[in-house]
């Protein structure tokens, strides 16, 4: 790990970077390497494809992440490299573009069924069958992956063994999705209840006239109720033991035959459900978890075609399961992580069961701002007041005034990065039309924008993202707030509850424990981080002046330092009263003749047609003793009439006026929105 001094020097940083993975690629256990933003991962990803003895497989979420890895693999020329297909880019029924039927195989899918199993026994639905090009590149790399190189995917292609044995298994940054199926899953055009298809699955073991006892179970409350019973739970294990639970033998079974019927109720996951029922245990209030953390039924788990960290995790309040089908790569050659953030339990849990990564870093958490400003050239500014947890489209009703700051201090427009129902409101409101950055709405991306006419993006899209590394000026806007399920999902995954503690103080967030703190975090914290790395990362950024973001909520990692922070205030009174004595300041240019009471304040906003306000004397005077702690406000009591106190500006300042026409008075790290009738 670098020390404080060389945290800023980014050839430093990249040629650590480029150690740690040279050595990763020799060392004897998975490692983990936690590298900043531009520090060449993707680069030293590919050159490791050219110097190791064994090949490479460098997996990452993205398209724009392997058109990178191609990019820079084609510098090498005696490099080999492929893309492993999928068949959402590459088969053309999936596309639409033949006689068969795109809306039947996605059902088919969904329903849990492989893209090549789909095309081997669904022939009618998907007509392209072998000489789709799909099915033609899987072939070819199948045959040939011995002498590729490097393979570039996505990372549910780990679970592929052809790809990964004997390979260095390079997976860039922590991605959840691929392996975490919910039941009943989000947005799903398939019946996926456990309520639904797991009785389906039972009575299909029925008609088959199998040995398993159906005449104990039928239905997921009694796989619930009766597995601690005396009868049937033997037998029922017996049958999963000899005919499998996992998903890659359910596609081939003959009690399972679905059909593109719209109310079919089978599912390829059923067994692998209706097992892990039968396993579970109770682990924490509510939580149930398959197989049992203290090991007692892994033999058992393992027996039915289950790998290792394979886990299914249950609500018992919902009834919603969950499936966790981590990857076997007990038989690559090595693996490495690379990840900005890492929350190590999460990487264990997902890529290592076993023995667990060794957690490399390049710099120290605490350096990770300094390397931003310095070896990025990037400004960090905080001009929020508040955690905002944006996830449900709760928005802030100053988020109008904040993006009007933002545009009006930087004369620009602005890339955003918020939560997908916060953009859909900003939307909404006008403020995207009004604030961010247009861009071409014809552009090809696979970010399922809320707008593809405006460079906004959701927090679910940005991280790995290249999308606004030409971006010198951005806003990240409230964070987005997993819930209390979420990190009850993922500690239980890890094989254990959490126990929530709430504190009166707004100003300090709930606690989940140790572990539930660290998904918190992650989830949370951790992600606001990474959308503020998505900006200014292309070199003509940083070789013209870097890249300014504005953050606009607090939920930021201990060690994530800010330079400056601005306080917009909203409250009409205030910035009446403070507009006033700057006016008169600039007029009167000498200290003594700006000096003004409370009743010649308060005749002054009244007169003034351009205001909103129309305040009383103790309004104003209300005001005036808010706004007096101000270091540019300055009070000399007792020297009016009467002995009455006098007020003045004592300080810079500036108006500025913003896109949509806010009036804004700016001063040291704050600005006052204005209240206005008429035009300043």
């Amino acid at each position: 790990m670098l020390d404080s001094t060389t945290a800023g020097d980014i050839s430093a940083v990249r040629d650590h970077t480029r150690e740690l993975i040279e050595d990763a690629g020799d060392a004897d256990e998975p490692v983990l390497i936690e590298a900043p933003p531009n520090s060449g991962k993707t680069t030293n990803a590919v050159k490791l494809a050219l110097e190791a003895e064994k090949p490479v497989t460098y997996l990452a979420r993205r398209i724009d992440l392997y058109e990178q890895a191609e990019e820079k693999a084609e510098e090498h020329g005696d490099l080999r490299y492929e893309r492993i297909p999928a068949p959402q880019r590459d088969c053309e029924t999936f596309l639409g573009e033949n006689e068969g039927s795109a809306a039947d195989i996605q059902r088919l899918y969904e329903k849990g069924y492989s893209g090549r199993t789909i095309h081997l026994n669904f022939r009618d639905q998907a007509p392209c069958g072998m000489d789709c090009d799909y099915m033609e590149k899987m072939k070819t790399i199948d045959e040939e992956t011995e002498s590729i190189d490097l393979l570039i995917g996505h990372h549910s292609h780990c679970k592929r063994r052809q790809y990964i044995q004997d390979r260095i298994v390079i997976i860039d940054e922590f991605n959840p999705g691929p392996f975490l199926q919910p039941f009943p899953g989000d947005n799903s055009g398939v019946i996926d209840n456990p309520g639904d298809i797991v009785p389906s699955f039972l009575r299909a073991l029925d008609e088959g006239d199998t040995d398993f006892p159906t005449n104990v179970y039928n239905d997921v409350t009694d796989l619930i109720q009766r597995r601690d019973g005396p009868k049937g739970w033997q037998k029922a294990i017996d049958w999963f033991q000899e005919h499998g639970a996992s998903r890659r033998v359910a596609q081939h079974s003959d009690l399972l035959d679905p059909t593109l019927e719209r109310y079919d109720d089978v599912h390829a996951y059923a067994p692998f459900l209706t097992f892990s029922l039968l396993c579970m245990e109770r682990i924490g209030p509510g939580v149930d978890l398959a197989p049992p953390p203290d090991g007692s039924l892994d033999d058992i788990w393992q027996g039915a075609d289950l790998g290792p960290a394979t886990k299914c995790f249950r609500d018992r309040n919902t009834g919603e399961m969950y499936a966790l089908s981590s990857p076997d790569l007990s038989e690559a050659e090595q693996v490495i992580g690379l990840d900005g953030t890492p929350t190590i339990d999460l990487w264990n849990l997902l890529f290592a069961p076993e023995d667990g990564f060794d957690h490399q870093q390049v710099i120290d958490r605490e350096d990770f701002s300094t390397y931003l400003r310095s070896a990025m050239n990037m400004s960090l500014i905080q001009i929020g007041d508040g955690w905002h947890p944006y996830a449900a489209g709760n928005i802030s009703n100053s988020d109008s005034d904040r993006f009007a700051s933002v545009q009006a201090l930087e004369q620009d427009t602005f890339a955003l990065i918020s939560t997908k129902r916060a953009l859909e409101r900003y939307q909404n409101w006008g403020l995207l039309d009004t604030f961010v950055k247009r861009t071409d709405s014809e552009q090809e991306t696979d970010d399922n924008r809320v707008s593809y006419e405006h460079q906004a993006l959701h927090y679910a899209t940005v991280k790995s993202s290249n999308d606004f590394e030409t971006e010198s000026l951005g806003v990240v806007a409230g964070m987005p707030h997993p819930g209390d399920d979420l990190v009850r999902l993922w500690a239980g995954l890890c094989g254990e509850a959490v126990e929530i503690t709430r504190s009166d103080d707004e100003a300090v967030e709930k606690s989940f424990g140790d572990l539930g703190d660290k998904i918190y975090q992650y989830f949370a914290h951790d992600q606001v981080v990474q959308a503020v790395l998505r900006f200014g990362r292309d070199q003509t950024v940083l070789e013209n002046g870097g890249a300014t973001v504005y953050i606009s909520t607090y939920a930021l990692p201990d060690w994530f330092d800010v330079e400056t922070e601005f306080n917009v205030q909203s409250r009409e009174l205030e910035g009446a009263v403070l507009v006033k004595l700057f006016e008169v300041f600039q007029q009167e240019g000498n200290p003594n003749r700006a000096l003004r009471s409370i009743t010649k304040i308060h005749e002054l906003i009244d007169e003034d047609n351009r205001l909103k306000e129309n305040p009383s004397k103790k309004g104003v005077r209300n005001a005036i003793d808010r706004v007096v702690a101000k270091d540019y406000v300055a009070v000399e009591p007792n020297r009016g009439k009467h002995s009455a106190d006098l007020y003045r500006w004592d300080g810079d300042g500036e108006i500025l006026l913003a896109k949509d026409g806010t009036t804004l008075l700016h001063v040291q790290d704050d600005i006052h929105v204005i209240q206005l009738e008429g035009e300043w």
